[in-house]
């Protein structure tokens, strides 16, 4: 019986044992695993952070480069608008040289000081060319700086 009563002892302090022991264990994993979760859901939200400004940037960056196709084709339209400007204005001075020119040289062939005018016209058809160079020169200049 002493045999039987200290087997019996001696099984339930080993239950005993193995039930704190089964306890602690899964209290440990239980620990373990609450802090994985609080680990995973901190990456969670920080990828999740790191994505939303990702997407934030790209957004930005496609604002960025509508902006610049924006600018690019304006640069355009005002290169082409100077082009054609930069024609209307060498037609009009050289439409003004000729209509200039053509009215002295009625004016040299009706007066007997035509050679003096002629001379003075050639001398000021000359500094309009030459004006109408600086003109350009000027104007392309211009453009290019």
């Amino acid at each position: 019986m002493t045999e039987s009563t200290a087997l019996s002892q001696r099984s339930e302090r080993e239950y005993i044992t193995l039930r704190d022991s089964m306890k602690h264990l899964t209290d440990s994993w239980k620990h373990d695993m609450d802090r994985v979760r609080e680990e995973m859901k901190k990456r969670e939200e920080k990828v999740s952070a790191e994505g939303e400004r990702l997407g934030k940037m790209y957004k930005e960056l496609v604002e960025e480069l509508k902006k610049e196709q924006e600018g690019k084709q304006e640069v355009k339209r005002l290169w082409d608008e100077d082009k054609k400007k930069d024609k209307e204005v060498r037609k009009y001075w050289m439409e003004e040289v000729e209509r200039i020119k053509a009215g002295l040289e009625k004016e040299v062939r009706t007066s007997n000081e035509a050679n003096q005018t002629a001379r003075l016209v050639s001398l000021i058809g000359f500094s309009l060319l030459k004006m109408d160079y600086l003109v350009f020169i000027c104007l392309e200049t211009w453009r290019t700086s």
